[in-house]
């Protein structure tokens, strides 16, 4: 009983308990991999595997190569082009992006099918942001020359559609009037083709064709759009877009589009002037 007494620090060493050290801990708690390497001790096993070897944030960036960039990224470098080519004076018609980090292919193909083979083509050789040649002046996208040195035009947003991006569930003002004039072109030829002499209305000169541009007057082609979404309780942004490689956009829904036209005929007037004269005037 005396003896069972003695606390454990007096007891002698033969009757202390024996700890046991886990596998691979070390005296006194950690693991091989926490201890410091002695010099010339042998390096571990788990260690002399990776030796050589990237490491995770290598193997990370190297994946992060094979992905499209972010949105917000590829909205910073368009705005960032744009703003240089209307920098310019007179605007540069083009201007080639020169972003080495970017993987355009990714981009490219993850366009919806089949416009990503379309763009691509037979490779990419630069991507470059021209002036699209539509109904609208000064509207900038995208182009992609391809090894043959053919292009294609394309939209980054149509890369993001997606349940995380809603370029498509929100269609901007400025688009919808692009795609509901497209819609129209028609139309107008169609009144400039009936006209016996196309004479300016404005100075009352006699114009060439190539020099003749028809006019919405004196109701503009803005307020004839505003009094269509009124009639049908609408508003631009709720309009769903599609790409179009002529005019940059049309409209998706076809029974929309067949009753703006029907509304267009019906309540647009027009009237020629000059291609001068049209420079200077807010609306067309």
């Amino acid at each position: 009983l005396a003896q069972a007494r003695v606390p454990p620090q007096t007891r002698p060493a033969a009757s202390r308990p024996r700890r046991v050290d886990a596998p691979g801990e070390q005296k006194g708690g950690g693991t091989a991999q926490d201890a410091p390497l002695r010099p010339g001790a042998a390096m571990p096993s788990a260690l002399k595997a990776r030796r050589g070897r990237p490491s995770v944030a290598e193997m990370r960036a190297d994946l992060e190569k094979l992905r499209k960039p972010t949105a917000r990224t590829m909205e910073a470098i368009f705005d960032k082009y744009y703003r240089i080519a209307q920098s310019a004076t007179p605007p540069l018609k083009e201007i080639e992006v020169q972003e080495p980090q970017i993987n355009w292919r990714a981009v490219v193909m993850s366009l919806p099918k089949p416009q990503c083979f379309e763009v691509l083509g037979c490779g990419i050789h630069k991507v470059l942001i021209a002036e699209t040649e539509c109904v609208y002046s000064g509207v900038y996208r995208f182009h992609v020359q391809r090894l043959d040195r053919t292009r294609a035009v394309f939209d980054f947003r149509d890369a993001y559609d997606d349940p995380y991006h809603a370029y498509k569930d929100k269609s901007f003002a400025h688009d919808v009037e692009l795609a509901l004039r497209a819609a129209v072109v028609s139309q107008l030829v169609q009144y400039k083709e009936m006209q016996m002499e196309l004479v300016s209305h404005i100075s009352g000169v006699i114009l060439p064709w190539e020099r003749a541009v028809v006019q919405h007057f004196p109701v503009t082609l803005h307020s004839l759009v505003d009094a269509f979404f009124n009639e049908h309780q609408l508003k631009a942004e709720q309009v769903k877009l599609d790409f179009d490689p002529d005019h940059g956009y049309r409209i998706k829904d076809p029974d929309l589009l067949d009753r703006w036209r029907m509304y267009h005929r019906a309540q647009a007037h027009y009237r020629i002037i000059s291609t001068d004269e049209a420079m200077e005037q807010d609306h067309l």
